[in-house]
């Protein structure tokens, strides 16, 4: 479990923070640029407070440019958790304490502490504070989560 603040200004997001031999979040401008030059994957490991681990993919994974918000897109979800999540982030707009790009009354970011692409807050929270906001929900009920871990990769497209 990291020690890193998540609680951070859209500037800060924006350019990235932490370390990479612990927790930390790359940066939505360097997303950006990376999503913009060809196709990824993104991979998503979860570990539930039980030692259980899931693992979510998603195989068009984009970020747009700051102009749009740095708004997400994910394409089709595979994985062994039962359900996507982050389906509710899809097509939304990053939000941070001080940019609230969610359609909830309240400010997710502040409610949750974290950066994140919200809808109506937190449906699935993987930037939060480890307990008791990351999470991932599923039907009624929510993974609380003591471990996340997104990665991306090229995707290879199938040979025809």
């Amino acid at each position: 479990m990291g020690n890193e603040n998540f609680t951070r200004d859209w500037a800060t997001y924006r350019k990235g923070f932490g370390s990479f031999e612990s927790d930390f979040f790359l940066g939505l401008e360097k997303m950006h640029r990376i999503t913009s030059l060809q196709r990824f994957e993104l991979y998503i490991h979860l570990v539930n407070e039980d030692g259980r681990t899931y693992y979510a993919l998603y195989d068009d994974f984009k970020i747009s440019d700051e102009d749009n918000g740095y708004t997400l897109s994910l394409g089709k979800f595979n994985g062994t958790i039962s359900e996507d999540a982050m389906i509710w982030a899809e097509h939304m707009k990053f939000s941070t304490f001080d940019h609230d790009n969610d359609k909830d009354d309240d400010n997710c970011a502040v409610k949750f502490e974290s950066g994140w692409w919200y809808d109506y807050c937190a449906l699935c929270s993987l930037n939060a504070p480890y307990s008791p906001y990351l999470r991932w929900r599923v039907a009624y009920n929510f993974y609380l989560l003591k471990e996340v871990k997104m990665l991306i990769r090229p995707k290879e497209e199938m040979k025809k």
